[in-house]
């Protein structure tokens, strides 16, 4: 394959069909098969209204036996105009072949005829959008990467609000999502709709043999029909399952007087040997084998399906896996056991390679005692063995936990992020990974410029708005709301995370009266561990941790909707935010000199720093510059760094999800007597900016 780079701007000679959204189901075609092989020329105009055009010159070649277009990735082409139809259905169907994949790469997509941002059909690794993107909230990976180097027909099919994708005319994945396409609208092949000074964003680097736009959703037969694909397909159980039992009948479409091969020898099922043929009948199996089959009827045969039996583990451990919050005079372990176990052992220990028998028990026993007292801050493994009767032994899966750290007066540790977004692509996945990060990461070393040591239990963890993408949207907000209550919970034992929780809300939260969050937050304040005040409006509140006081007021601390900047004042309206700081300090601070940390989503200074009055901002400084003030900590602008203001400190505290780099992060803060540190973490286990210096001194408090 060769790739060709000039700035040429030329017209695509190709083969292409355009009817009306009444006529018929194909709307587009392009089909590099009727170019001759070479570079594109400018040709007559064969689409009404306009041409395909690429933005650079390409070429015809042929690709590994198909005539196609072949893209260095600085292409793309962009399609005539298409009828200003409402489509609440449709299907795109692309024949292509992918050398490498390196990042996100955009085979085609639809977008608005001003460009930019579009409905993305990609072949991509991307944890977050590498099979379809529409915008920012409809976004999913493939189930399974579909192999490069070779072609492959990759079919997106989209109707009553389901996206399911088809590779090779196999189902790869169903997913329920909202989209909505531009009218009217123009198809880019070869790249996104995205721009910059490099060039197309997202571009496709391989070859494109055909690409179909359909205004239906079709189905999986009428797919493989356009296809060309006629082996058996639509396996039970689905190719890379596990079973949820020890005997599986076997199922599939198509060939219906196929034969059936086998078994756990991948080699012999795909020679089709005798001893892997199979009667259609029950099939049992072997706990945790892995099997592989396949169905042929005379040419036709299906590609080895896989699946593996189920492994009868134990599961849902407590205290939960890879957790660092459990208190050192926990007495018992608990778990559920597996489903075939008629005996089980537990094992327990310091390191995953020395556990000693802690227990043996009947197949129905869900707890133990711990074999010995638990020491603070150490980390535990144990795991379950179980007996199955005549089937083998499950050795089961090894489990971890670390216990709390002995507290140390007047030396905390809290973990901060904001701008979850729950809603929005794939964030909620991204959070899940970041809570795990957050769970884990008590006893890992700090960074040597921060004084060494190591990080300590957190007392809770901090969140700083913009929890949902849409928290004021009916729709999709209540769920939304729920998924991130299970995943954050809210007292350390009743969510994923494994620490307390202090979250506020943000500008995408919504307004005072449609906002999911708003509501959600008032309802949880009375069940928050260890507050000290609330305010009237049920949403700001502070805690103590032994001689910091903290401040949670939302999305600024303002007064009224005065205090916005710009015309989203009453969806903006802060609710009596500086006010009840004024006050709170006033009660609980006092004279008394303890260092304070305040937490809004604005932010002070820095970016994203201008969504309220400048004015307002003085009115804040003019409440809290009597006071200690350790750190003021905002979110809103998905980025970690500090920013002086006055003579303050504030601090950006990243994001716990970013779907376009399929990452998140959040910061480490300690707070001795005499000093302050910080350091971000992320989540691929590094640190990043990082921050020590001593506490301000005693201000002296006006009369």
């Amino acid at each position: 394959m060769t790739f060709l780079k000039n700035n040429a701007v030329q017209f695509v000679a190709a083969a292409f069909l355009f009817t009306t959204y009444a006529q018929a189901a194909v709307v587009l075609e392009l089909d590099a098969a009727a170019s001759p092989i070479g570079e594109v020329s400018e040709t007559q105009n064969a689409i009404p209204g306009g041409r395909w055009q690429p933005n650079v010159a390409l070429r015809v070649e042929s690709v590994a036996g198909r005539q196609a277009f072949v893209f260095d990735g600085t292409q793309t082409l962009i399609s005539a105009l298409l009828p200003a139809e409402k489509w609440n259905a449709f299907t795109v169907e692309a024949w292509v072949m992918n050398p490498s994949i390196e990042r996100l790469e955009t085979v085609a997509a639809i977008c608005s005829v001003k460009g930019g941002m579009g409905t993305e059909f990609n072949f991509s690794s991307s944890a977050s959008a590498g099979a379809f993107r529409s915008g920012f909230k409809a976004t999913t990976p493939f189930a399974v990467l579909p192999a490069t180097g070779t072609w492959h027909h990759l079919a997106w099919s989209y109707g009553g609000g389901v996206l399911r994708v088809f590779v090779d005319g196999e189902s790869e994945l169903e997913r329920p999502l909202r989209v909505t396409l531009p009218v009217p609208m123009k198809i880019h092949v070869g790249a996104s709709g995205e721009v910059d000074n490099k060039g197309p964003k997202k571009a496709f680097s391989g070859a494109i043999a055909k690409v179909k736009l359909h205004n239906a959703a079709l189905t999986q037969e009428e797919l493989r029909a356009s296809g060309g694909f006629t082996a058996p397909y639509a396996p039970e159980p689905r190719n890379g399952a596990t079973t949820d039992a020890l005997s599986v009948t076997l199922r599939w479409t198509g060939a219906k007087d196929a034969k059936v091969f086998a078994g756990m020898d991948r080699a012999a099922v795909e020679r089709g040997d005798a001893s892997a043929s199979k009667p259609l009948g029950p099939l049992p199996l072997r706990l945790g084998a892995t099997y592989f089959w396949r169905v042929v009827e005379g040419e036709l045969s299906s590609p080895v399906w896989t699946f593996v039996a189920d492994a009868g583990l134990a599961a849902e451990p407590l205290p939960p896996d890879a957790t660092s919050n459990t208190p050192p005079t926990l007495a018992r372990l608990a778990w559920r056991p597996g489903k075939y176990a008629t005996a089980q052992r537990v094992f327990v220990g310091t390191s995953r390679e020395e556990m000693k028998l802690a227990a043996e028990l009947g197949a129905t026993e869900t707890s133990c005692a711990l074999p010995f007292a638990l020491a603070p801050g150490t980390r535990y493994f144990w795991r379950v063995e179980s007996d199955n009767g005549a089937q083998p032994k499950s050795l089961g899966a090894v489990w971890s936990f670390r216990t709390a750290d002995a507290p140390v007066r007047d030396d905390i540790t809290f973990f901060t992020s904001s701008d979850s977004h729950y809603g929005r692509e794939n964030n909620a996945a991204i959070n899940r990974r970041v809570i795990d990060a957050m769970n884990a990461l008590p006893g890992a070393p700090l960074p040597a410029s921060l004084g060494g040591g190591f990080v300590r239990t957190p007392r809770g963890v901090v969140l700083n708005g913009d929890l949902l993408d849409e928290g004021f949207d009916k729709e999709t907000a209540p769920q939304n709301w729920a998924e991130f209550c299970r995943d954050y919970g809210l007292t350390g034992s009743d969510g994923r995370l494994c620490f307390p929780l202090y979250e506020g809300f943000g500008n995408h939260d919504g307004g005072p009266t449609k906002s999911f969050v708003r509501a959600g937050i008032r309802e949880r304040n009375p069940k928050r561990v260890g507050l000290t005040a609330i305010s009237p409006s049920g949403l700001h509140y502070s805690w103590d941790w032994d001689h910091v006081h903290l401040v949670q007021l939302n999305l600024f601390g303002g007064s009224s909707p005065l205090d916005v900047k710009g015309v989203n004042g009453p969806e903006h309206d802060p609710e009596g935010a500086l006010d009840f700081l004024r006050d709170d300090l006033a009660k609980h601070v006092g004279t008394s000199g303890r260092p304070v940390i305040v937490f809004q989503h604005f932010a002070w200074v820095g970016g994203m720093a201008d969504w309220w009055q400048l004015e307002a901002k003085e009115r804040f400084y003019d409440v809290v510059k009597p006071y200690r003030v350790a750190c003021l900590i905002n979110g809103h602008s998905h980025g970690a760094s500090f920013a002086p203001w006055h003579d303050l400190l504030t601090v950006h505290d990243g994001s716990t999800a970013r779907g376009d780099g399929d990452t998140g992060d959040f910061l480490v803060v300690r707070v001795t007597e005499k000093e302050l540190i910080i350091a971000q973490r992320k989540l691929d286990g590094t640190w990043g900016i990082q921050l020590r210096r001593p506490l301000l001194n005693v201000p002296t408090i006006s009369k």
